[in-house]
């Protein structure tokens, strides 16, 4: 098929030997294709015809005929140099074929290149798979944390997730063991030992495993640990594949401590959406008097009413939970031997991972006693309202009695300011009796006075008619008599002067008894005034107390009213 000078016989013999197996082409230095078997024109689509004379170009991207580094290829190739590696090409339609080839240049006598032929191996098929195999890996890498072992367990390399992950730079863990990541409990335990042991048999492990980053923080990872086999099908290293899982870890940690902490503290029951039980806590058991075994697949029908089973009402209860929608509410249920039993529930849908729902979980608190105490507050509430309805109507009574008194104090105040007045004006009148007894008695000095005079004229005039004689005698009767009314007027005068000075007295009298009297009437009406005052003041305290009655009599009905609105509350 070639032809060779002589002096390459045997390389033509070996070339054609090669042929049967491997796809060989020959080019001229400028990189004309001379010459190709029927390999490498089955693998790259052609006839001889469409290739012979044109450059080799042709298998290669256009952009890639143009570079430097296709140029500096065969000027490497000119120059005698050999070439060997994988290599991509373009066959017929531009279709990818993938070579491990080698380019040798052809020698003469002189050791000058004068050809070029290229031996080449279809590996299009297995570079897919690993080019396949690669974007894997790399991907793996780019996702999840991978470090590689020895089957004794010493780290030989590891990738930034990782170390990241656990907080250690690379020359921190090349060269340690695996037992820098777990607890020296662990690493001295029997199951540590049996783990190794599987990995060392060719058993992969697959688990969450707790891990101690740098300086001992605690990291969660979801790990397979898988051996890898060598040609003859002994374990040669084990890679791990890891990602992290402390996050969520901790969340489900939190979550099931706080699910524990429900299940503590709350009647805790599951649903299927029929209304059948599949589950109950400790809690729900106790409060409805039930074992497990008495209420797992029975319906919750069994805690209500009989008279309730069947109900529009109750049909629509759980159609709404089959739509997802919760209900929250004080419930009366039913325990074991027909023991009345309240609770304040929720029933919660769950949802699954479609968004429908596919269970109902109750969360529920016994409020028996509380609801026995709330119909005991009702009773008593009742009682209450009665109470203050009787002590309104008292104090309405007395506050009617209250307004009766204080107009009759206002009277007693009216009569008492009116003889206040009438003493004042008695005051009066005696004080002008009193000026005129002593106007009379000025009078009756004044004739005392005149009496005095006429008695010593009288007196005079009989002094004068002794004198006289006989010729004074009936001036001397004239003088008698003048003398005799005289003494008559004296003894009248004096006994008015008496009448006056008694008159004078009995008026002051009159007068002390009246200011006594009006001190008297003045204190009394001060005492009026202010029991008045304090009538009123009781009034108005009356007033506001029923009131208040009247308030606190609407607000203690009120409260009955709603406690037993929240006892009629059941489904």
């Amino acid at each position: 098929m070639f032809s060779f000078s002589p002096i390459f016989c045997r390389e033509r013999a070996l070339l054609e030997a090669a042929s049967r197996s491997q796809a060989i082409i020959e080019f001229a230095l400028d990189g004309t294709i001379r010459r190709a078997n029927g390999n490498f024109l089955t693998a790259m689509g052609y006839e001889l015809a469409e290739i012979q004379g044109k450059h080799h170009s042709l298998f290669v991207e256009p952009r890639e005929a143009q570079s430097a580094a296709y140029r500096d290829f065969w000027e490497a190739l000119r120059r005698g140099e050999y070439r060997s590696a994988e290599f991509r090409r373009l066959a017929k339609g531009g279709r990818e074929v993938w070579i491990q080839a080698s380019y040798t240049p052809v020698l003469n006598r002189r050791g000058k290149p004068i050809g070029v032929v290229k031996f080449a191996t279809d590996v299009t098929e297995a570079k897919r798979r690993a080019i396949a195999d690669g974007a894997q890996i790399a991907s793996i890498h780019r996702s999840q944390a991978v470090i590689h072992f020895r089957m004794d367990g010493v780290i030989t390399q590891a990738n930034d997730i990782f170390l990241q992950m656990m907080g250690y730079a690379l020359h921190e863990v090349v060269g340690q063991s695996h037992r820098m990541c777990v607890t020296p409990e662990h690493a001295s335990s029997g199951d540590y030992e049996r783990f190794w042991a599987g990995l060392r048999r060719g058993e992969f492990q697959r688990a969450e495993y707790k891990r101690l980053g740098k300086g001992g923080r605690e990291v969660w990872i979801l790990a397979t640990y898988t051996p890898v086999l060598g040609l003859d099908g002994t374990p040669v290293e084990v890679i791990k594949f890891a990602t992290d899982i402390t996050a969520s870890k901790l969340r489900t940690a939190d979550f099931e401590g706080q699910i524990d902490a429900i299940n503590k503290s709350q009647a805790v029951i599951h649903f299927d959406m029929e209304g059948r039980v599949l589950q109950a806590n400790r809690n729900f058991l106790r409060a409805m008097g039930y074992a497990e075994a008495e209420v797992v697949g029975r319906h919750h029908s069994m805690f209500i009413e009989p008279e309730l089973t069947g109900t529009r009402d109750y049909e629509e209860f759980w159609a709404k939970l089959r739509r997802g929608d919760f209900h929250s509410a004080v419930y009366k249920r039913i325990g074991k031997g027909g023991r009345v039993v309240w609770i304040s529930a929720t029933y919660n849908p769950i949802l699954d991972l479609n968004g429908r729902p596919c269970k109902v979980v109750k969360y529920a608190s016994d409020i028996t006693a509380r609801m026995q105490s709330r119909a005991e507050a009702i009773t008593f509430a009742g009682q209450t309202l009665s109470n203050v309805q009787s002590v309104a109507a008292a104090v309405e009574q007395m506050s009617a009695s209250a307004a009766q008194i204080s107009e009759t104090m206002r009277r007693s105040q009216a009569v008492v300011q009116d003889i206040t007045r009438k003493a004042s004006d008695a005051d009066q009148a005696t004080r002008r009796l009193q000026e005129a007894a002593a106007a009379m008695d000025r009078v009756v000095q004044l004739i005392r006075t005149i009496a005095s005079q006429i008695s010593l004229l009288s007196l005079n005039a009989t002094i004068e008619s002794a004198r006289a004689g006989e010729a004074g005698k009936g001036f001397a009767v004239v003088a008698h008599e003048v003398k005799q009314l005289a003494n008559q007027t004296t003894a009248a005068t004096q006994q008015v002067a008496e009448n006056i000075e008694a008159m004078q007295s009995v008026s002051a009298e009159v007068g002390t008894a009246l200011n006594a009297i009006a001190g008297s009437v003045a204190a009394l009406l001060d005492y009026v005034g202010a029991a008045v005052g304090a009538v009123e003041e009781q009034g108005n305290a009356t007033q506001e107390i029923s009131s208040n009655m009247q308030a606190a009599s609407v607000d203690v009905a009120g409260i009955t009213r709603s406690l037993s609105a929240d006892r009629e509350t059941a489904a």
